[in-house]
């Protein structure tokens, strides 16, 4: 007698879940006006995105100016790049540490950042679209801009995660009148909220 109630009770559990799956399905084929809820939820934390940056380390540049006949050599270096994730917006932030000549500074950047989810290709995508900074001198005391660097130009590819549709999942169960029934579950309609 228990085993027949363990079987009763996974048979409708798997009733439920078939229904649910089944209900989903319908929603996402039919045409309606009413909202979709998702059965399958993937979390991409800021932690994940910064240990990123963490694992590339500083990206330096080094190139040559010249400004009023004064030719010179400057070098950056930008360290503690983060990825701050909100609501409405994500932002980029970095500092940079600037050498021109025998003048340096650190000054903080920030910027943009765009993520979105590639529902054909099953990828979310996170990139760095700007975030500029500013090298400069100065000269007699007065400040010299020589040009602006843009970082998103040495990130030109978006970081890229697997999305949720290669989670798919088969099982089987038998019925109680010893009919084995495969299920198979894959989501087919994702959203992505930041």
């Amino acid at each position: 007698m228990p085993n027949f109630n363990m079987k009763r009770y996974y048979f409708l559990l798997l009733l439920i879940i078939y229904t649910f799956v089944s209900n989903a399905q319908k929603k996402v084929t039919s045409k309606s006006a009413t909202p979709i809820l998702n059965d399958l939820s993937v979390v991409l934390h800021e932690e994940t995105l910064n240990k990123i940056f963490d694992a590339m380390g500083d990206i330096t540049g080094t190139n040559e100016y010249s400004i009023l006949l004064i030719n010179g050599k400057y070098h950056w270096t930008v360290s503690k790049s983060r990825i701050n994730l909100k609501t409405d917006s994500s932002d980029f932030t970095c500092e940079a540490k600037v050498d021109v000549g025998p003048f340096n500074y650190t000054t903080p950047v920030t910027g943009r950042v765009k993520i979105w989810y590639d529902n054909e290709k099953n990828f979310i995508n996170v990139k760095v679209t700007t975030a500029i900074f500013e090298l400069y001198t100065k000269v007699l005391g007065k400040k010299i801009h020589i040009k602006n660097i843009e970082l998103a130009e040495y990130f030109t590819e978006p970081f890229q995660f697997e999305g949720p549709k290669t989670m798919g999942s088969e099982f089987e169960f038998t019925t109680p009148d010893s009919v084995v029934k495969k299920i198979y579950l894959l989501p087919c309609d994702c959203d992505m909220i930041v």
